[in-house]
């Protein structure tokens, strides 16, 4: 193979030049050659592996605390997956209509130290709302009050995290 590269115009003149050099210059050529070549080895093989591995280990980090969060709660979820998250208690205190429903929320909401970003009417007996950057725990206690004080049930939602650990930025439709 090395004999028909030799053969070809083009690598025989740079041959050619290379064998005109003096030893210096070829010594010099010949490690720059391979600086050239362990760069490119680096940034083109080494550099992309050790990325993805740092990737795949953060990845496993964030499966084994989800795990670690869903068998610490695993009875709430049980409990949720069984259907008994949407028996009321019997609350009296269940708003009569959705205007009643949004004073509801936003004191609650305030109360618990929740800052709603936004909020609106959803129809006759729901709200839809949103919060950004809350703590989770709070908000889960807040809907939780909801629910067993007000009868307040959740009708869609929509939690993303952020990058702060236990914050979340959530959209919400309550309905009574």
């Amino acid at each position: 193979m090395w004999a028909q590269l030799k053969k070809h115009p083009a690598i025989g003149q740079l041959l050619a030049r290379y064998d005109q050099l003096s030893a210096r210059d070829r010594q010099a050529l010949s490690v720059l050659a391979i600086a050239l070549l362990l760069a490119a080895l680096y940034f083109m093989v080494w550099r992309p592996a050790a990325q993805f591995q740092e990737q795949a280990a953060a990845q496993h980090k964030s499966a084994r605390e989800l795990l670690a969060w869903m068998q610490s709660n695993q009875p709430a979820i049980r409990s949720l997956a069984a259907g008994d998250a949407f028996q009321t208690n019997g609350s009296t205190d269940k708003p009569a209509d959705g205007r009643a429903l949004m004073a509801l929320v936003n004191r609650t909401a305030r109360e618990s130290e929740l800052a709603l970003q936004r909020f609106e009417p959803g129809g006759d007996n729901s709200v839809r709302l949103w919060l950004d950057s809350a703590p989770f725990a709070e908000v889960a206690a807040w809907l939780e009050q909801l629910f067993d004080e007000y009868g307040v049930v959740i009708d869609q939602a929509t939690m993303d995290r952020t990058d702060e650990p236990g914050v979340v930025s959530v959209r919400l439709t309550l309905t009574i």
